[in-house]
Parts: C-alpha cells; structure tokens; sequence
C-alpha cells in the first residue's frame, strides 16, 4: 500500500467515478475504473504539488482506512483502490518555476520562442516527458538566460 486511499464507484448510467480520502482529488465521467485511477493519479500529484509549493506538509501514502472509512464504503459500495501519484518531469517544474520568476506572460515567452502557446503549455505541463535540448535552449533565451544541466550520481551500495 504505498498510494493514497481513493474510493471508486459506477453511477447509474454506467460510467466510473472516483475521489481521493486524504486530499482534495476527484474524477468523473470515465468508462472504466482503470481510467479513474489513471485521472486519480494525475490529480494526487498536482495536489501534492500544490502542497509543497505552498510550504505545507503532505499526508503520507498508504495509510489504512478508519473504521468508519470502512463502514462507509461497505454501506456505500465503493471500490477501495491504493492509487500511487503520477510521475512528475522536474524539468517541466523548473520551466514553470523560471517562468514565473521572470514576471513575462506564457504568450510573450511563446512568441519570443517563435511557438504557439499551446507548444509552450506542452513543455510547461509537468505530465510531459518529450523536452529537446533545443526547446530548453529556446525557453532560456527567451527568458534572457542559459540551460545548466547537472548530473548526480548515486553512491553504489
């Protein structure tokens, strides 16, 4: 159990829903429960996000239900699932965090990218992993600065 306790349902008209215990993460609408999971998933790592940026501490994963969690769900019937946040780029972050940084507007970076925005909105969405080298170098000077990379190696052991 290392995710976070989410509760997932069927409506009436057939189609899966889902909120999280601990934080505020919802998802409707979908057809099947792994598509709720999945939007689960996505939603548990922006409200962490959220929290972190904000200087809050995060309730840890994988705690078990209370008592009357349980109650709950068995009168109820939800399906009880663990659901594990969605990897995040830190690449993506650090491209939001200069952005905003810099006091320009996401459509003045885009234009001085020579990009659309909805380009730059991919680049800043922390669920994309496809970053070029080039695009980075792009966004810096845009921005009036320079890409650094830095590697870190873990120690064996």
């Amino acid at each position: 159990m290392k995710g976070y306790p989410c509760y997932l349902e069927k409506d009436e008209k057939g189609r899966w829903g889902g909120f999280a215990l601990d934080l505020p993460v919802y998802a409707w609408g979908k057809a099947t429960p792994e598509e709720v999971e999945r939007s689960l998933a996505k939603g548990l790592a922006l409200a962490l996000l959220e929290l972190q940026e904000g200087g809050q501490t995060p309730p840890p994963p994988g705690r078990p239900l209370t008592p009357e969690e349980e109650a709950e769900r068995d009168r109820e019937g939800y399906l009880l699932a663990y659901v594990e946040p969605h990897p995040v780029n830190p690449t993506s972050l650090e491209l939001r965090r200069a952005l905003k940084a810099s006091g320009l507007t996401a459509r003045e970076v885009a234009k001085r990218m020579g990009t659309t925005p909805s380009a730059l909105s991919r680049l800043l969405d922390p669920f994309y992993f496809g970053h070029s080298l080039e695009s980075l170098r792009r966004f810096a000077r845009a921005l009036g600065g320079e890409v650094r990379i830095q590697v870190v190696a873990r120690a064996e052991g």
